[in-house]
């Protein structure tokens, strides 16, 4: 986090939105103003671990940005900075009491700087969203230009091994190339047959109370099969959006997929923070910047040096954790 003076910009102009909400009209671009004063968002964020990490490096007193399908939980800004709401539709969520207007709908695949109608954001946030994006790499590639450089992408993602997809096995790098080169809109029948068939009815709860997921009754009971097929094959059939998770992740492996993407140059942001799974949690953490520096080696060289120096760090934590659990 910086605390300072913002970035130079015209005073934004406000309006009331047919929702009510107040609305700050700035340019191309129509964003909300956070409902918290500068005072009142710092105290929380100090006793708020979760949301001190999806604030992560966020430009104080001002700002502007993205959050991504907020729901009926947006995260809680300061008032000084204003977020336009982006999801893969524009009435997702609308089934949710209290859920947050969205301003565009954007599938992750394809360019979000045309939704939008602007760049040069400040910040994006995107809590518990990314498994469900279709086309990660598009959807990634897609903030990366639609911040400035500088600008932060700060995600959380569950852990697989503390929740319900703890007996998926983590996605690969095929995968992931895969959704790009097709760029998936929607979950694929694979995506959708996975989630389908292999998650269980266990809690994290249970996870950590040392309950074996693997021995947890599948979520769709003894038709999971039959289901999951029947599934599949809609998803192929159908324009029709399913929510799944289409990626099945762990902090290390999160950074295996990162590094091989950015091998391949598909992957344009450099990591700042990858935090692990907090005792009796299931989700982790991680911060990303739109580097300054464009050339494509030096690029190469901040990223595998953070990836090594995160992977290391993530090792060290899982070391202690392990050596602490056997006391």
């Amino acid at each position: 986090m910086r605390l300072g003076r913002g970035r130079d910009r015209q005073r934004p102009r406000r309006l009331i939105d047919n929702s009510g909400n107040q609305r700050v009209e700035q340019g191309a671009r129509v964003m909300r103003p956070g409902s918290l004063s500068l005072d009142a968002f710092l105290a929380r964020r100090a006793g708020d671990r979760r949301l001190a990490r999806l604030t992560h490096d966020l430009c104080l007193p001002e700002g502007s940005g993205l959050e991504f399908g907020p729901a009926d939980n947006p995260t809680p800004l300061p008032e000084g900075l204003s977020v336009t709401y982006v999801d893969h539709s524009r009435d997702a969520g609308a089934d949710l009491a209290g859920a947050t207007p969205i301003d565009h709908a954007w599938s992750g695949s394809g360019s979000l700087t045309a939704v939008l109608g602007h760049d040069g954001y400040d910040f994006a946030i995107a809590a518990q969203v990314g498994q469900y994006v279709p086309n990660l790499l598009g959807w990634l590639r897609g903030i990366h230009a639609a911040l400035r450089p500088g600008g932060v992408l700060n995600l959380s993602l569950p852990d697989r091994q503390f929740m319900f997809d703890a007996a998926r096995p983590v996605s690969t790098l095929a995968e992931l190339i895969e959704a790009d080169l097709l760029a998936y809109e929607r979950p694929s029948p694979r995506q959708m047959f996975g989630h389908t068939y292999d998650v269980r009815t266990i809690t994290p709860e249970q996870i950590w109370a040392g309950e074996d997921p693997v021995h947890a009754p599948r979520m769709a009971g003894e038709a999971a099969l039959p289901h999951a097929h029947a599934e599949a094959v809609d998803a192929l059939a159908t324009d029709a959006y399913v929510a799944c998770h289409c990626w099945v992740l762990t902090p290390i492996a999160f950074l295996d997929l990162v590094e091989g993407a950015t091998r391949l140059d598909l992957f344009p942001f450099v990591l700042n923070q990858v935090s692990a799974t907090q005792l009796g949690g299931f989700e982790f953490y991680v911060s990303m910047r739109r580097e300054a520096q464009a050339e494509a080696e030096a690029l190469l060289g901040l990223q595998i040096g953070a990836i090594n120096h995160l992977r290391g760090l993530l090792e060290t934590q899982r070391q202690t954790a392990k050596l602490m659990a056997g006391i």
